[in-house]
């Protein structure tokens, strides 16, 4: 797994940040805060460039960021990306180079696994759960999955970018499924509680008491208070939006379908944050649901 030595010192490194969307964005200000090399791509040029001012490297190509690089840390947007840019990366990626692949791509890993080992790239499975607040502030959590030298070099990077490090097998794979499982429990739990609020809501009650009620309680969440005033409906500030959910759901089906489980519940859940994109609420936080469920 990842570790770092007694004294919690990082071994600072080069590392290339592909994708600087919001994550990817913050993943690379912590870096470069805590004093990594970084070097940063994004397909879309003016969304890595702002990194500049804050001392990263901007390059207007993917295989030109990964020179130098001991550690890539991968966050494009899906599979097609990713294969894409693995493609690209390979023939520049350094002998020693290991290449954390953080995007969500659900049961597609297995095809990210087979391209890694025919283009020889050392590569752990590394999704994570988290925003961009986190993953500015190093309190993401990481799930990891691959070889334990591969994830030794990654180490620094691991504990620089995350507060929880779940080590999930010795070979990629197992953690980008994890995820799955994982986004299954945060889904389901979000649309209950917006649920909740708009049903106490509806009994003339403010629906904050729902939560102050299970405070403390067996039936209490960390969940609940970090998502309060979004379930309640007293900020519109966006930890996560409807229309990433809306991607990870798809995936969540997938494997579900290829388990031969039942999907009565996950339906209902998929179709509930559909119809909130359908309202036009895709770009708006999670909880927004709540507009979908007080109707």
């Amino acid at each position: 797994m990842c570790q770092v030595d007694s004294s919690r010192r990082l071994a600072m490194q080069t590392v290339a940040v592909l994708g600087t969307g919001d994550a990817g964005f913050a993943m690379a200000q912590r870096l470069r805060e805590l004093g990594f090399v970084v070097r940063a791509w994004n397909r879309t040029e003016s969304r890595a460039r702002p990194l500049k001012a804050e001392g990263a490297l901007v390059f207007a190509s993917a295989a030109e960021a990964v020179r130098s690089a001991e550690v890539v840390v991968l966050t494009v947007f899906d599979v097609d990306a990713v294969l894409d840019v693995l493609g690209r990366i390979a023939p520049s990626l350094e002998p020693e180079a290991v290449v954390l692949q953080s995007a969500t791509v659900g049961t597609d890993i297995s095809e990210v696994v087979e391209a890694a080992t025919r283009l020889d790239v050392a590569m752990v499975d590394a999704p994570f759960l988290g925003n961009p607040g986190p993953a500015r502030r190093g309190e993401l959590t990481l799930m990891v999955a691959g070889a334990a030298e591969h994830k030794q070099v990654a180490s620094s990077v691991c504990h620089a970018l995350a507060s929880h490090v779940v080590d999930v097998a010795d070979h990629p794979g197992g953690a980008s499924l994890l995820k799955l499982a994982c986004n299954t429990w945060l889904f389901g739990t979000n649309a209950m509680a917006a649920q909740a609020a708009v049903l106490t809501e509806s009994f003339g009650l403010d629906p904050s008491l729902f939560i102050r009620a299970v405070t403390g309680t067996n039936a209490d969440s960390v969940y609940l208070h970090y998502r309060a005033d979004q379930l309640t409906g007293r900020s519109e500030e966006v930890l996560s939006p409807v229309r990433a959910a809306i991607k990870d759901l798809g995936h969540i089906r997938s494997a579900t379908a290829s388990a031969g489980l039942p999907e009565l519940l996950l339906a209902t859940v998929q179709q509930i944050y559909h119809r909130a994109a359908e309202a036009g609420l895709g770009d708006r936080d999670l909880a927004s649901v709540r507009e979908v469920l007080a109707r």
